[in-house]
């Protein structure tokens, strides 16, 4: 089973395991993208994550269409199911047909698809498009071409919920959408999701996010609004946008970081669980289903753990949903936007759309239309709207947002802080820029802070080429030395508020919503730019920075 997102896929893991319990880990769910790296990487030797993503996907249309030992095990395929089709345009459509051509005849295929949640045409940074110009959605493919022989039904029985207002919204506000086009198909959406939430004054300065209830969905058009949203927050939340999805819990190197041979037993590791887990960093789950989730990615006969294979599991691009947190953060509401939300829902959703606006075109009109339906069915129980900012920010060529606050005299960005290439793992225990003593003083603090919201400052260090510290204010210890990227982004942002703006030499109120794990394959060269133990285990506690901070650039003369 295929879908679009990995939060769609984590759902569907989820309800499936709760319908038929273990016997659910006999199906293969995972993104499309997912499925087609496992393919690329165990039938071709040279496999590799270069060039883009098109070319990527043509190399594994041509071993699908022409390999034969993928054809023999797509001939081994019971059944195949495509879910968010309305959402698979371009190469990935091309990738889908082409698997479908390779299946046996007696293979079934079942597609599911609501034209209502297209959303992919616009993207959630800043008005950035993704979907190729004029390019048909797979499902469109599948109507047309007379071979495939698809047979089409409609699903009517709405199981999300019971509510009579959001029942209506799925179904008649859902009519409404798919019947109209043109000018003021988003005015007559907003009224009626409007007319049909539980309260449509919801405020966006007083949402009272230290009120809300854990699991409540806070969504969002733009990621800047909920970054800004999440920077003011006093209370434990967890983000859910993109580059700020699933990852590695930190029990994980708090478990493992000076683990240093390759197996360890059931027993050692529930000593290390009791010891140092339970100290601060506990999951939802227990020692129990932890060992049993980390034995199932690579578990030995003998009832042990292969911690190189575990490595090599963990460290892939996306982390494995077996074990990966759903949400980046803290328990408590969960700040997104709509399309990082798309596959997710909670019985309590805020809702905060965006006001009747001018659209470029009828077809961007349509395409925002639907991404505030998106949004408005994501609850089971409860939905609140409002109105959402109308300052929305921008973003530069690397995809970080910021919102110009000033380009007078004293020139002024929200700028965000966190993106996954901020900070590494050699800029948290490299051997170049610091001694071994006080990267393990950071990694110690880092361990105590791994449940509660820190915050930090951003020092450059002219000593190591401008680039940014990260400190505790107050303190002089280094929790770690930010990316050479994130010091061009500042000046690609500096160069936007005016000629002669520079970045400034501090950045306060930085902030981190607890820790978490980052992991290394055992042939990471990177092992050798590494103190130790962290070099040899492969296991390292860092912040989970997640900012939208005032930075104050200055300017010369």
């Amino acid at each position: 089973m295929v879908s679009f997102t990995r939060t769609a896929v984590a759902e569907i893991r989820a309800r499936m395991h709760g319908h038929v319990g273990d016997a659910a880990f006999a199906i293969k769910v995972a993104t499309l993208d997912a499925h087609a790296w496992t393919i690329h990487s165990g039938y071709d030797p040279s496999a590799s994550l270069t060039g883009s993503h098109d070319e990527n996907i043509d190399r594994v249309i041509a071993l699908v269409t022409s390999d034969a030992e993928v054809a023999e095990y797509l001939q081994n395929v019971e059944h195949f199911v495509i879910d968010e089709a309305q959402d698979l345009v371009g190469s990935r459509a091309d990738l889908i047909e082409a698997i479908i051509a390779r299946l046996s005849p007696e293979c079934g295929v079942t597609v599911f698809a609501d034209e209502a949640q297209a959303i992919y045409g616009f993207s959630e940074d800043e008005d950035r498009k993704s979907r190729a110009a004029g390019a048909a959605s797979l499902l469109d493919r599948l109507r047309t071409e007379p071979s495939y022989r698809f047979a089409g039904t409609a699903l009517e029985t709405i199981h999300r919920t019971s509510a009579q207002g959001l029942k209506r919204i799925f179904s008649e506000v859902r009519g409404t959408l798919l019947g109209s086009t043109g000018s003021g198909i988003f005015a007559r959406i907003r009224e009626a999701v409007s007319a049909n939430a539980d309260n449509c004054e919801l405020q966006r300065t007083s949402l009272g996010l230290d009120t809300l209830s854990n699991g409540t969905l806070v969504l969002f058009r733009r990621r800047s609004e909920a970054l800004e949203a999440s920077q003011f927050c006093p209370a434990p939340h967890s983000l859910r946008l993109s580059g700020y999805g699933a990852h590695l819990p930190s029990w994980l190197a708090v478990s493992f970081h000076d683990w240093t041979t390759q197996y360890i037993g059931e027993s050692t590791f529930l000593e290390r669980w009791q010891e140092r887990v339970e100290a601060g960093s506990l999951p939802d789950y227990g020692p129990q289903e932890a060992w049993i989730r980390l034995t199932r990615m690579a578990g030995t006969s003998d009832g042990s753990l292969d911690m190189h294979q575990l490595r090599r599991n963990l460290a892939r691009r996306a982390a494995p949903v077996e074990i990966a947190t759903a949400e980046f953060g803290l328990a408590g509401p969960v700040l997104g936007t709509i399309h990082a939300s798309k596959g997710r829902e909670a019985d309590s959703v805020l809702l905060l759309m965006p006001d009747t606006e001018e659209f470029k075109s009828s077809e961007d009109e349509e395409e925002e239309t639907r991404v505030l339906f998106v949004g408005s069915t994501r609850a089971r129980a409860s939905l609140r709207v409002g109105s959402a900012s109308k300052w929305t920010g921008s973003s530069i060529e690397s995809g970080r947002c910021y919102r110009t606050l000033s380009k007078k005299v004293k020139p002024a960005a929200m700028v965000e802080f966190g993106r996954p290439e901020d900070l590494g793992i050699e800029g948290l225990v490299g051997n170049a820029h610091q001694g071994a003593s006080d990267a393990a003083m950071a990694q110690r603090w880092l361990t105590k802070r791994a449940g509660v919201i820190s915050q930090f400052d951003l020092v450059r260090d002219a000593a190591q080429d401008w680039n940014f510290r990260l400190v505790i204010p107050g303190d002089n210890l280094s929790v770690g030395l930010t990316s050479p990227r994130l010091r061009q982004d500042l000046w690609e942002v500096a160069n936007v508020l005016g000629k002669g703006t520079q970045p400034p030499n501090r950045v306060p109120y930085l902030r981190a919503l607890g820790s978490r794990s980052l992991v290394f394959a055992p042939d990471d060269p990177i092992a050798e730019r590494l103190h130790a133990p962290w070099r040899d285990s492969g296991f390292v506690v860092a912040p989970r920075l997640a900012a939208f901070t005032r930075v104050g650039f200055w300017r010369k003369g």
